[in-house]
């Protein structure tokens, strides 16, 4: 039992160096532009060790956006009923400190971007992360506005869909001009947009 416990071990902790080390280079160099061979070798296992644990390069890239979703929801301490359960005032506030996180971590958002910008059809690896990710948003948002509409706390003649589209673009946008000019000062320009934002939405008198 004791060396079965230790095995087992072992291999999380492997399979977590090698997810760690896929994650830097998946951010610096794309999917396309990285390999196994080099990933195995700055994790310090062999390739065919590797492939024990990721039996393909796409399995890999899986497995690091997953962690990548997983590390960005325990840094919110926000859970996905709770998420969903918020009104568009409160999404704008979970949304500014995401951001706040995001600049903390260039790698992480540079994953992102080169995921988005490589997967260009369903036969790529990232394609239903990135198309999967796109729909959770616009579903988030455009569900906190029409309830909001409903209830009287947006202006009626808002447009969800197109609102959506517009936070979504500047998010993302935002991030863009980030990995180009590290010295924009991101949060300050999406803080100054939601405040534009909720007074854009907000109900005359």
């Amino acid at each position: 039992m004791a060396t079965t416990d230790s095995a087992q071990r072992s291999g999380e902790l492997a399979r977590t160096k090698i997810i760690e080390v896929a994650f830097e280079h998946f951010a610096r160099h794309g999917y396309k532009g990285s390999s196994l061979a080099r990933i195995a070798a700055d994790a310090e296992i062999s390739q065919s060790g590797l492939l024990h644990h990721f039996r393909t390069k796409q399995a890999l890239l899986q497995a690091v956006l997953a962690t990548r979703d997983l590390r960005d929801m325990a840094v919110t301490g926000t859970g996905l009923d709770e998420l969903s359960a918020m009104d568009f005032d409160r999404l704008l506030s979970f949304f500014e400190d995401v951001v706040r996180h995001n600049v903390t971590n260039r790698p992480m958002i540079r994953l992102a971007h080169l995921a988005a910008a490589e997967a260009d059809g369903p036969d790529h690896p990232a394609y239903e992360w990135v198309t999967g990710r796109q729909r959770f948003l616009r579903s988030l948002i455009e569900a906190a506005l029409e309830r909001d509409i409903a209830a009287g706390a947006v202006r009626p003649d808002i447009d969800p869909r197109a609102m959506t589209s517009l936070l979504i673009a500047t998010m993302d946008g935002l991030e863009s001009q980030w990995l180009l000019e590290a010295d924009l000062d991101t949060v300050a320009s999406f803080t100054y947009f939601t405040a534009w934002l909720r007074a854009s939405v907000e109900p005359a008198g």
